[in-house]
């Protein structure tokens, strides 16, 4: 498959696993069963209440709007996610509740199988300037946070704006970020396939 450009209008409206919310899937795949290996989406968490059970799967999630909320992972602790990006990971088998801060909260998730895929996340933050970026993975998924970038890999340069997202398949992919705004903000997901 070729790199791709993700746009918003791209997204794919879904349901919550336990049925109390949608979320907006930005990227995913799944095995020759039908069983999901990964998936990045956007959700909107307006009311306090469970998560969906995701046993078999590793999350992390980031705030990206709101007063941000408190995550009472049971016997594993909580989490107070009241800054935006910065990435909370927690198993998906343990049982999550969310308790808003003040009012309803936008977050970017990412869902990866347990035992068929690992997941890494960073933040770029290239500014006016140009980063050099490392070998992709398996999947590399730029997702611009905030501000303006433009991505030079494979001889294709590829304008991205705030919400837009770039695909990069194949692993060993490299070039450069170059930032569009003083506050250009790029969350990198590296996807490995077991």
């Amino acid at each position: 498959m070729a790199n791709t450009l993700i746009g918003p209008q791209d997204h794919q409206l879904v349901p919550w696993k336990n049925g109390l919310g949608m979320t907006r899937e930005v990227a995913n795949a799944h095995d020759r069963d039908g069983a999901m290996l990964w998936r990045i989406s956007l959700a909107t968490v307006d009311r306090d209440g469970p998560f969906s059970d995701f046993t078999g799967y590793r999350r992390i999630i980031m705030l990206l709007e709101g007063k941000g909320m408190t995550l009472d992972f049971g016997g594993h602790g909580s989490a107070v996610m009241d800054t935006p990006f910065v990435p909370v990971p927690f198993d998906g088998a343990w049982a999550t509740s969310a308790t808003l801060h003040e009012g309803a909260t936008r977050d970017l998730n990412v869902v990866t199988s347990q035992e068929k895929a690992s997941g890494a996340v960073a933040l770029l933050e290239p500014g006016n300037g140009t980063l050099d970026l490392a070998a992709s993975h398996g999947v590399t998924m730029l997702y611009v946070l905030r501000g303006a970038a433009q991505a030079s890999v494979g001889g294709a340069d590829w304008d991205l704006g705030s919400g837009n997202a770039l695909r990069l398949e194949g692993a060993g992919q490299t070039g450069t970020l170059t930032g569009r705004s003083e506050d250009a903000l790029v969350y990198r997901i590296d996807i490995d396939l077991a």
